[in-house]
């Protein structure tokens, strides 16, 4: 499927997902669909449904009308529009204009932001324990989650202090917030983000996510808003590459 063509001329997706993670339940109105056999393409006006990037796996759910049902296995983001693509569980495919209402499947939306919240929260620990900057190269928080850094993998000894360190930020809660900056406003009150460089230049908006007292950092993806809400945080594995390293995590209640 031609995504690029399915999206041509639409609007961009207001992304509800930003407004409110914790919200489960939406209604949009469709703007187009394309069907292949019982598999569907689907672009509505607006979504909770949080598209795979930035590391983040995309959601799944349901979205319905009267007499429709698709089950969302994919969520894909093209030149600002979110495509869900899924299987009709139930009815034909809704028409431009119809309303619908979306659900997504909680539990693993939930364990995301408290995965993605615990990524940036092990940047800080890392940075604080080897004391200089950390960079990242990519992340996953999918299954096996993780996260890729630069430079040589950290011994059991910083590892352990990393955890340590984590592990009592989480027992005390620190506050997480989001801000919408211009680019001014970011390198002047936030000099030390992680990778602003990476950023593409000239947008109106950067968004950052803010840990009280610990870092911010520029990111797209869904937050818990307190670090206590990601429960205990368990250090995995560390794989070794040539000018980086992986570093395998997960949280648990």
């Amino acid at each position: 499927m031609d995504l690029a063509k399915l999206v041509h001329g639409l609007p961009k997706t207001r992304l509800s997902f930003w407004e409110d993670s914790y919200r489960r339940t939406f209604e949009a109105s469709v703007l187009r669909s394309h069907r292949d056999g019982g598999r569907l393409y689907l672009v509505l006006d607006e979504t909770l449904f949080h598209p795979k990037m930035g590391g983040q796996p995309a959601d799944t759910g349901v979205i319905r009308s009267e007499g429709f049902r698709l089950r969302v296995r994919k969520v894909m983001y093209v030149s600002g529009v979110v495509v869900h693509f899924g299987r009709i569980e139930q009815g034909a495919e809704p028409s431009p204009g119809e309303r619908v209402s979306g659900s997504i499947d909680w539990d693993m939306r939930y364990k995301v932001m408290r995965r993605h919240t615990a990524g940036h929260l092990l940047d800080y620990c890392l940075s604080e324990t080897l004391g200089r900057p950390v960079y990242t190269v990519e992340s996953w928080l999918g299954d096996p989650c993780y996260t890729a850094y630069k430079g040589a993998a950290p011994n059991e000894t910083v590892l352990s202090k990393v955890q340590e360190t984590a592990d009592r930020l989480i027992r005390e809660g620190r506050r997480v917030w989001i801000e919408s900056l211009r680019w001014s406003e970011l390198v002047s009150r936030y000099p030390e983000a992680p990778n602003l460089f990476r950023l593409p230049k000239g947008l109106p908006s950067y968004r950052v996510v803010v840990i009280d007292g610990c870092n911010a950092v520029p990111c797209s993806g869904t937050h818990v808003k307190d670090l206590s809400e990601i429960g205990r945080l368990n250090l995995g594995a560390v794989e070794e590459s040539k000018g980086f390293f992986k570093l395998y995590y997960d949280v648990y209640p």
